[in-house]
């Protein structure tokens, strides 16, 4: 049986989500459309010095769009399983964001 996560834990892997979504906002559509396929994976220390691995990949919104959704996920380093929390945006050609 798994247990709640504290407030504490919780908070602690928003802050590490929301600063790399930042970071990532900040990336020109052209070098997301070079990463399209092939996800960016590394391990970070949050400040509750646990290791978290940081899943970042790139795909078309559809099949015949040249708009992009980069999603993040965040899981454990180490752990098998499903990401802890994922979040995503979709950037257009012209540098702009959709919801």
């Amino acid at each position: 049986m798994s247990r709640n996560p504290f407030v504490w834990e919780v908070q602690v892997r928003r802050e590490v989500v929301d600063d790399e979504m930042a970071r990532l906002r900040e990336v020109p559509y052209s070098l997301w459309r070079q990463m399209l396929h092939a996800p960016v994976c590394k391990i970070l220390k949050a400040r509750d010095n646990k290791p978290y691995r940081l899943k970042v990949s790139a795909q078309f919104v559809h099949t015949d769009s040249e708009d992009i959704r980069v999603t993040l996920s965040l899981a454990r380093a180490g752990a098998l399983r499903r990401a802890l929390m994922r979040q995503s945006f979709i950037i257009t050609p012209n540098n702009t964001f959709r919801v």
